[in-house]
């Protein structure tokens, strides 16, 4: 098939977990024989002009803002696959709806995922598919190695991601010892990395070492103030056998509790298959 996927980010603009699953998810299409194009929010729209069997959206904040004529581009097409990976907030109510309406599916990352969007826009979700993010499961795997008793903090630094928490939890527990494997934007949470004794900062892990940090220490510390629709960091900590320390706004930890942990693994590291196998079930127009 000839398809077209289209999202604010690629992982050449940022390594952030959507950007993660959806080149995943596209390299697995390639490895079916589909021909792939990937459209961005700096991308040109010549690439629009092509024809597709099947046009895949996900992340449309940054395009919605700056281009709103590709978004309803979008809801014009015959086979539209909707891929969503957060709570989409920014789009209007009545363009939120469109954009479903006009799926031949719509992916939510999990039933926790699916239900607060339910609960927040109403029951008008049609074709809906339950996939979780994609998560290899030969790089992530507990390793049963001797863990150090230390408590993890890893990702983007923010206020919605929990940081401050964070680190309301090691002022309250001097006798702990944590390690953030982390970045931000913001002065103040780096500040108080280097004043917190008892904190050791790491900075941004490469990707390719994040199996080895999960199994490295005992516990992963994530307590979100927003509900996270799966979480691929605490997905693929659990993968690795670390103990997660955190709190009910995370999907896959929901996942996790409703499958157990054999099935949690097949599902995730089957998803790019799982993916794939739906979208092909749709006859090109």
């Amino acid at each position: 098939m000839r398809v077209l996927l289209i999202s604010d980010y690629s992982l050449q603009h940022t390594s952030g977990g959507a950007q993660r699953s959806n080149s995943i998810i596209m390299e697995e299409g390639r490895r079916r024989g589909h021909s792939i194009n990937e459209y961005n929010w700096d991308s040109s729209e010549i690439i629009l002009a092509h024809p597709y069997d099947v046009v895949i959206s996900s992340n449309l904040e940054t395009i919605s803002t700056r281009s709103p004529h590709i978004v309803s581009w979008i809801i014009s097409q015959k086979n539209h696959v909707r891929l969503e990976h957060d709570a989409n907030r920014y789009l209007p109510n009545d363009l939120r709806r469109a954009l479903f309406q006009s799926c031949e599916k719509a992916f939510f990352l999990s039933k926790f995922h699916y239900k607060n969007f339910v609960e927040s826009y109403g029951d008008y979700f049609v074709n809906v598919e339950i996939v979780p993010d994609p998560i290899d499961a030969e790089i992530f795997q507990d390793l049963k190695q001797e863990r150090e008793n230390k408590t993890l903090y890893v990702g983007f630094m923010h206020p919605f991601k929990g940081t401050d928490e964070f680190f309301s939890h090691a002022l309250e527990n001097p006798h702990l010892n944590f390690v953030v494997a982390g970045w931000s934007h913001d002065e103040r949470y780096l500040r108080d990395c280097e004043a917190f004794s008892n904190i050791e900062m790491i900075g941004k892990v490469d990707y390719e070492e994040m199996g080895n940090l999960y199994n490295k220490y005992t516990t992963l510390f994530y307590k979100p103030s927003m509900y996270e629709p799966f979480c691929r960091s605490v997905a693929e900590a659990l993968l690795c056998g670390i103990d997660i320390q955190s709190n009910s706004l995370i999907g896959c930890l929901h996942f996790f509790n409703e499958v157990g942990h054999d099935e949690f693994v097949r599902q995730c590291n089957k998803a790019p298959e799982t993916f794939w196998e739906k979208v092909e079930c749709l006859q090109p127009q």
